[in-house]
């Protein structure tokens, strides 16, 4: 009886077409720049966690991109994606799957692309969860250089300056400015299956344009509105919470994020982290389209300086989108739309009292962009952005 039951089991189709892995999880590192060191012991720590094991039904795939030497844009380097595994005594291995050509530049669309088609066709699953890790700056074009003018407009901390740590500035490969980098309204196209999570251990990735650019190809995204100290998150843990039972637990991963950072000290107290369900993220969109219609006219008079910044430096394009809708005008009833809006869509948030010498007293965990009248240039970038259209920030 067994054996028939066995057999009738083996000839069920219903059965074929159900892939055996149950999740995958990728972390793509694009460390072709002076991240290269901390990412490594990142993808270190990431692999010798609570990892699967040999005959599991999730796997870990690490692709990285490293620099021979700390500095060396020269030698050429091999992109590799591999697979991370605990074999029957316990030892990390590391499977090499693929080596790709060194001409290949990770941080574009097309290789993006590459890596995630090979993935899916090796490891057809049920689940599929990405982690970003390399330099970014948000929505901005990539390698979009600020105009000297634009320095009257900056939120200089009251703090003198300082030599800060080097922080997680999608990706950008060295020398600096050679043109790499994946453009966010690029991003979802090119990733060919969807995502149960993607987390992005990048720089002023917390924007809701970010978000919503993701929504209809993620369903949860972990990021931070300010930079990232280049420690990045915390890799110890991570694997045991990305393959817990069940779903991911997405909440703890930001927990150990913020927890850590808020009991470092002086300028290492550093840190925001935000959970977002991107299912929600509509609402939000039809609440701030209703608050910037009423109050367009404010958009312009609104003076900047009075609205709280996630920004430190001259990367001065990513405001609280809280504080901008009450800045600009909304009346009592439209925040509290906001509100219920920011409470649905926003799983957790956490952060220290201020990143560096900036104060964190006004923050909902995401931020946006506010428009600088003159600037065309971005300005025009700006409107085809999914947020903009859906909100009608810049006409």
């Amino acid at each position: 009886m067994a054996l028939s039951l066995f057999v009738l089991l083996a000839c069920d189709p219903s059965q074929w077409d159900k892939p055996r892995t149950r999740r995958v999880v990728l972390m793509y590192a694009m460390a072709y720049n002076d991240l290269s060191p901390a990412i490594s012991e990142d993808i270190k720590e990431l692999c010798e966690g609570d990892i699967p094991g040999a005959r599991s039904t999730d796997v870990l795939l690490v692709y990285a991109r490293h620099t021979a030497n700390y500095g060396d844009y020269k030698t050429p380097s091999a992109p590799v994606l591999y697979k991370a595994y605990r074999d029957n005594k316990g030892n990390v291995r590391r499977d090499t799957l693929t080596v790709y050509p060194d001409t290949d530049v990770s941080a574009s669309p097309e290789v993006l692309n590459k890596v995630l088609t090979d993935v899916q066709t090796k490891f057809p699953a049920r689940s599929y969860g990405v982690v970003f890790s390399s330099h970014a700056t948000g929505w901005i074009p990539s390698c979009y250089q600020y105009n000297k003018s634009d320095e009257d407009e900056i939120i200089w901390a009251s703090a003198p300056r300082m030599q800060y740590p080097l922080t997680k500035s999608l990706g950008e490969e060295f020398p600096a400015n050679s043109g790499t980098g994946i453009e966010i309204r690029d991003l979802a196209d090119v990733i060919p299956m969807k995502l149960d999570f993607c987390l992005m251990d990048a720089c002023l990735m917390g924007g809701v344009e970010v978000a919503y650019e993701l929504k209809d190809k993620c369903d949860y995204l972990v990021c931070s509105p300010t930079e990232i100290l280049s420690n990045g998150f915390i890799y110890t843990t991570m694997a045991g919470h990305l393959f817990a039972a069940g779903d991911a637990d997405l909440r703890a991963v930001c927990e150990d994020v913020y927890n850590y950072y808020e009991a470092q000290s002086g300028i290492y107290r550093s840190c925001t982290i935000t959970l977002v369900d991107c299912s929600k993220l509509e609402l939000l969109a039809g609440v701030c389209a209703d608050i910037i219609a009423t109050h367009r006219q404010q958009l312009e008079s609104t003076d900047r300086k009075t609205i709280q910044a996630y920004f430190y430096n001259r990367l001065h394009w990513y405001y609280d989108l809280r504080s901008v809708m009450r800045k600009i005008g909304a009346d009592e009833a439209q925040m509290a739309r906001l509100e219920s809006a920011l409470a649905d869509c926003i799983l957790y948030f956490g952060a220290t009292e201020k990143f560096f010498d900036l104060k964190l007293q006004d923050v909902c965990g995401l931020s946006m962009y506010f428009p600088y009248p003159d600037n065309q240039e971005l300005n025009d970038f700006y409107k085809p952005y999914a947020w903009n259209i859906a909100t009608g920030l810049i006409q």
